[in-house]
């Protein structure tokens, strides 16, 4: 039960759930006598959230995996929702596909806990949020209920778009079985560069130019702090590219970042440390700047992905400047969300700051799709 635990709190069972039927018992046996039950995948974002007012039940998903079906020619796969982001490029990549949603931790991180969470990551910039890329969900609700949204083909016009609503309910609301995706092919060329910058605000300038002419990149990142040097080379401010298409159109875009700065070819396996960065971190809070970023709001280690106007906070904080960084850039009509902190930092300062749904809308969300509330409570507003 150890492994299950959350802010301290151990579960009093656990529930491996094999099949969707074990999921419909596990949750309608949770309403019969009241228990709480926090759904897992792979773990690695089951810390986002406030501590759950109550944890009996441990409901595990890692078993319910593998590919359900798979229309190569209509870029189209239905998968289990325990299977690893892993497991499933690795399918994908046989057929010169893949699923443009790139997750800390492939290896753990599940394809349902990825949609549960949103998880951001490199893919971003050019393909959006994991949900853009969902177009159909077997869920079971929190009475139990069993239902699917959307269906197997794109051209779904009909009903809500639930598969939207359950992206980022991290299993407040549903327990997320099964999933069918959007896929694109793989491109022809890739190509990734680094070019070390001299100062912090000498790098933000120049991205903000950059991102001025919408450079069709496949993928941006701006790190600073230690945690570069392992990325490449010695210099604590770094920018990481990557480039995507025809060989032409790489050599293209490359000429574009030429023309600015100076810069280095790394090998691709730098993506996949890149999106680790936020999972390994004792602190991390993720903060978003629509209006833009506010220089001093960035620490000495951080992660930013330009273009989506998320940054990763990777130093340690304490409850009182959390709220003064919370503050800006709520401010600027953005948020600052706690994903990984020590349990007194979290219970002291929050998890998700200022409701951004009016909290009457979201009890009422919460009543119909888990009237009992069994399903993590307390975890999200």
């Amino acid at each position: 039960m150890a492994a299950f635990t959350i802010d301290g709190m151990v579960p009093r069972h656990h529930v491996a759930a094999e099949s969707e039927a074990d999921v419909v018992s596990a949750i309608r046996a949770a309403n019969e006598d009241r228990s709480a039950i926090v759904i897992w995948g792979g773990g690695t974002r089951i810390g986002i959230g406030d501590p759950p007012e109550r944890y009996d039940v441990a409901l595990d998903l890692r078993g319910h995996r593998g590919i359900v079906d798979h229309q190569p020619a209509d870029l189209t796969v239905t998968v289990r929702a325990g299977t690893t982001m892993a497991e499933l490029q690795a399918a994908l990549v046989a057929h010169g596909q893949w699923w443009p949603v790139e997750a800390a931790h492939p290896e753990r991180a599940t394809v349902g806990g990825t949609i549960a969470s949103a998880a951001d990551g490199p893919a971003r910039y050019r393909y959006f949020h994991p949900r853009d890329w969902t177009i159909g969900v077997r869920a079971v609700l929190g009475d139990g209920t069993a239902t699917k949204a959307g269906g197997r083909v794109v051209k779904n016009v009909t009903g809500y778009d639930l598969t939207r609503l359950y992206s980022g309910s991290f299993g407040t609301l549903c327990a997320i079985v099964e999933v069918t995706l959007k896929l694109v092919p793989l491109p022809e060329h890739r190509l990734t560069v680094r070019a070390d910058m001299p100062t912090l605000a000498h790098a933000y300038r120049m991205v903000r130019d950059l991102m001025r002419e919408r450079p069709p990149f496949d993928a941006i990142a701006l790190v600073t702090g230690p945690q570069t040097e392992p990325l490449g080379g010695p210099t604590w401010t770094a920018l990481f590219t990557r480039l995507a298409g025809t060989r032409a159109a790489v050599d293209r875009l490359r000429a574009t970042l030429e023309r600015r700065t100076a810069m280095a070819d790394v090998g691709h396996d730098v993506w996949r440390r890149i999106a680790d960065l936020p999972a390994d971190a004792a602190t991390s809070l993720r903060g978003t700047w629509p209006a833009g970023e506010p220089v001093e709001a960035y620490t000495a280690n951080s992660l930013w992905y330009p273009g989506i106007e998320i940054a990763h906070l990777l130093d340690e904080t304490d409850a009182e400047t959390l709220r003064g960084v919370r503050g800006a850039a709520e401010s600027s009509a953005g948020a600052l969300v706690i994903e990984r902190a020590p349990t007194e930092l979290r219970r002291a300062a929050g998890t998700w700051g200022t409701p951004r749904i009016p909290l009457e809308l979201s009890r009422r969300l919460r009543s119909l799709f888990d009237p009992r509330a069994v399903l993590a409570p307390g975890r999200m507003p």
